[in-house]
């Protein structure tokens, strides 16, 4: 099949919140198949939603990670239309092509340059769910999948280059508790928002000094803090009795999810505060030097870091890479990525499938 016509396939499929999830796994399941792989279905005991899996010949040293959910349509497609592809010049243009049904199309279309019957080495070939949001999928695999190969690229966008690090992520919220009373009196109650706030400033005066610990391969070296949230109050007349505030930390070393968790549960403690840790997900940091090293060869540029979270921050035990196309447009308007990219891309995974498994 053409790549062009792989990329507006899946495309086409609604997979916003996972609206089409069969449908576009079953479009995978079927072109795979015709290849010769053998795929299975991995089903959320929740959800009900599929990842598949799909493998060709045994001893897989390499494998693929591929999410099929895009970020919602949004106001960014006035120009385009959204769900099919547009080749604009050198633009390839549609919602998730970026993030990451390009990369999806271009681990497809090399694949198909190959007779998977019967290859020297095995390949496994992972496709998820829900990346977008609580990466339910990636979850899904990693609770109910043995024998995940070694080595891993997602190729999510990084515009050619071999990303070997991702921060972590961490997600709080914090209940702050005081005592409502009318505001006639408030000497009578506790105001929980002004409690949250002192208790926001120790929260700063710590952040100012977890940054002093530094990973310089990322562009921001420290780990970084977002107070993305904060509810509280009922009413002007009120003194509020309750106040929360929802924290976002990305970090650089595992050990700053510990000492973050260690430090907001005591100073809400110490506000009358409860804490609920909403995500905690652990840095990926990749040392398979001949791993890394052949994918810089193949791409002529330089292994990179980046803040964001992907499936690989969850394959703990596996030397994960992401590797896809650019520019890196993902939830902007107009989505879109290079032609060049694209193909450039394909003859990468080309190459490297051949030397693997061939």
């Amino acid at each position: 099949m053409d790549k062009y016509s792989i990329l507006r396939d899946l495309i086409q499929f609604n997979t916003v919140f996972d609206a089409q999830n069969k449908s576009i796994m079953e479009y995978c399941d079927a072109y795979l198949t015709k290849l010769g792989f053998k795929t299975n279905y991995v089903i959320d005991d929740d959800t009900h939603k599929l990842c598949l899996v799909a493998v060709a010949g045994t001893n897989a040293e390499l494998g693929f990670v591929c999410h099929t959910d895009t970020v919602p349509l949004g106001n960014n497609w006035q120009d385009y239309d959204a769900m099919d592809l547009t080749i604009d010049g050198d633009k390839l243009v549609g919602l998730g092509i970026s993030d990451m049904k390009g990369g999806m199309a271009a681990v497809l279309s090399a694949v198909g340059n190959f007779d998977w019957k019967l290859p020297k080495k095995g390949l496994k070939l992972y496709f998820t769910f829900d990346e977008e949001n609580n990466f339910t999928g990636i979850k899904t695999i990693v609770a109910k999948e043995k024998e995940i190969p070694q080595n891993i690229i997602i190729p999510t966008p990084t515009s050619l280059y071999p990303v070997v690090a991702t921060k972590g992520l961490l997600k709080l919220s914090v209940m702050i508790s005081g005592k409502e009373v009318h505001s006639s009196n408030p000497t009578k109650g506790i105001n929980a928002i002004e409690q949250c706030v002192a208790f926001l400033g120790e929260v700063y005066n710590f952040n100012n000094r977890i940054r002093e610990d530094k990973n310089n391969s990322f562009e921001l070296p420290y780990t970084t803090f977002n107070l993305g949230k904060m509810q509280g109050g009922i009413a002007m007349n009120r003194v509020p009795g309750e106040c929360s505030a929802y924290l976002e930390y990305r970090t650089i070393k595992p050990d700053h999810n510990r000492q973050i968790i260690e430090k907001i549960k005591e100073l809400a403690e110490k506000y009358n505060g409860f804490v609920t840790i909403i995500d905690n997900v652990l840095p990926m940091s990749t040392f398979a030097e001949n791993f890394i090293s052949r994918l810089e060869e193949l791409t002529g540029n330089k292994r990179s870091s980046v803040a964001v979270v992907s499936d690989g921050n969850y394959l703990e035990d596996q030397s994960v890479v992401l590797l896809g196309p650019g520019p890196v447009t993902s939830g902007e308007k107009n989505e879109f990525i290079s032609k060049f990219s694209y193909e450039t891309l394909i003859e990468m995974y080309t190459k490297l499938l051949k030397e693997t498994c061939f």
